[in-house]
């Protein structure tokens, strides 16, 4: 089960010009065992990459990264961006 701690947005600019938005959400991780909760884990980030070229064709690509680390997640994400938007 999932508990939902925080979201924050964060914009980077890349070095093609292309603005690139981050959405960091942070999540902690529990279970239900005989109606106890019991922490498995501290949380872990869930990081979805937007990016949208300054330049015609305009089209919206979007990634998921996934970690333990936030910062983890976020290069996980940035790096299945580039793969969808094909940099």
């Amino acid at each position: 089960m999932e508990n939902y701690i925080s979201c924050k947005v964060k914009r980077l600019i890349n070095r093609y010009g292309d603005e690139i938005e981050l959405e960091i959400f942070e999540y902690s991780l529990t279970i239900h065992t005989r109606q106890r909760i019991f922490p498995i884990s501290d949380r872990y980030f869930k990081v979805v990459a937007t990016i949208c070229p300054d330049e015609p064709p305009f089209k919206d690509f979007f990634a998921i990264g996934m970690a333990s680390q936030k910062r983890i997640a976020i290069k996980k994400a940035i790096q299945n961006l580039y793969k969808e938007a094909s940099y």
